[in-house]
């Protein structure tokens, strides 16, 4: 079996996106496939890719809505025999295909790895005439992408699948349940999390983005520091709402505690200094970034939307906290930080939630045998 995955970006590092093609790699070799991996541009950290799979540089993939982007992938696909098309992030591949005149053949799975953004009322809103009509656009061009060319697809959760189909964007039996996978962890090495420090460090990995809602974390650090708590903030990530968010931390004369660390190649490092990890984000796909947290037994804060309740539960394994809300949040974090009782708690929860979730080998073996049923479907 031929495996083409597409995805539509190549990030700096490869991140959790390196970790499954990895595993997905080695399991398909191991069960004599072969997996070939798409991206739109050439990144250093593609070559461990090399190791099981081959790598192959579609700058198209960037802009697919160009009329010539199908007969591309039609192209990659006879060149290299594809039995089945993985679509990663980007809809409008699968959509561009499906308005291609000569019908697509090869099977084809889309990956659902956050929330459609027409579905999701943080990003569009139904008060909004602009937002119905956005909708509206949007189903019709999901259900004609789904009846066209989509055998498939994958959600990362349960509230993905949900809107999926209560929106009639496919049927339910089309939609298979994949939660991403989660690195092998050796627990013997790992030390619950002690709350000792003068200065509590408060951690965050988010990239600079307005749905990720720095401002509310900030604005929480600010009430904290008011009340006399002498912590420190650090956050790592970049993007488009850093500067605005730096001049935040300055307004509120906090930028002296705040730590903006940008893009770093292995955040995980940073891990073992955080004494508290806080996501204050107004939507999630699937929160790997809280699963990765926990491995270290680090307590968690979180707000209460999208599927990070599949995750969380509230005053089990973690804190929830109500999105936006500042105040909400200051004293979730405070009371991880002053009660040692509920610190230890979360700390040992959060490792075994980590020990419970599947793998990156277990979601790799999953996906295998998904590309095998597809066919043999097709076959039929």
């Amino acid at each position: 079996m031929n495996i083409l995955n597409l995805l539509n970006y190549s990030p700096d590092f490869g991140g959790g996106i390196a970790k499954h093609l990895l595993a997905l790699g080695k399991i398909a070799k191991m069960n004599d496939h072969k997996l070939y991996i798409g991206f739109p541009k050439k990144r250093d950290w593609q070559n461990e890719l090399e190791l099981n799979s081959q790598v192959i540089i579609i700058p198209e993939i960037e802009n697919s809505l160009k009329f010539r982007f199908p007969g591309i992938i039609r192209k990659v696909c006879e060149s290299y025999s594809i039995d089945i098309l993985h679509i990663h992030f980007k809809f409008a591949m699968a959509f561009s295909l499906a308005c291609s005149i000569r019908k697509w053949e090869v099977p084809a799975i889309y990956h659902w790895h956050n929330p459609p953004i027409a579905l999701n009322e943080f990003q569009t809103s139904q008060k909004k005439l602009k937002g119905r009509l956005k909708r509206l656009t949007f189903s019709m061009v999901a259900r004609f992408t789904d009846l066209r060319v989509i055998d498939q697809h994958i959600s990362i959760s349960k509230e993905i699948t949900e809107l999926l189909v209560r929106n009639k964007w496919t049927k339910k039996n089309k939609i298979s349940y994949l939660a991403n996978g989660v690195s092998s962890i050796d627990s013997s090495g790992i030390i619950l999390k002690e709350k000792d420090k003068s200065k509590p460090v408060i951690g965050t990995v988010a990239n600079f983005r307005t749905q990720k809602d720095h401002e509310t974390l900030l604005n929480a650090f600010s009430f904290m520091r008011k009340g006399g708590q002498q912590n420190e903030l650090w956050i790592i990530g970049d993007g488009p709402t850093r500067p605005r968010m730096e001049k935040l931390a300055s307004e509120l004369g906090i930028d002296s505690s705040v730590r903006f660390l940008g893009t770093l190649s292995n955040p995980y490092e940073m891990f073992q200094r955080f004494d508290v990890f806080v996501l204050s984000t107004h939507y999630e796909g699937h929160p790997l970034v809280l699963l990765e947290a926990m491995s270290f037994g680090i307590p968690i804060v979180a707000t209460r939307i999208s599927s990070i309740p599949e995750v969380i539960i509230d005053g089990v394994n973690g804190l929830l906290v109500n999105p936006r809300d500042s105040l909400d949040l200051a004293q979730a974090i405070s009371i991880i930080l002053t009660d040692k009782l509920l610190y230890s708690r979360l700390s040992a929860a959060a490792i075994e939630t980590y020990k419970n979730q599947q793998t990156v080998d277990d979601w790799a073996s999953y996906m295998i045998s998904l590309y095998k049923r597809i066919l043999k479907d097709k076959i039929k």
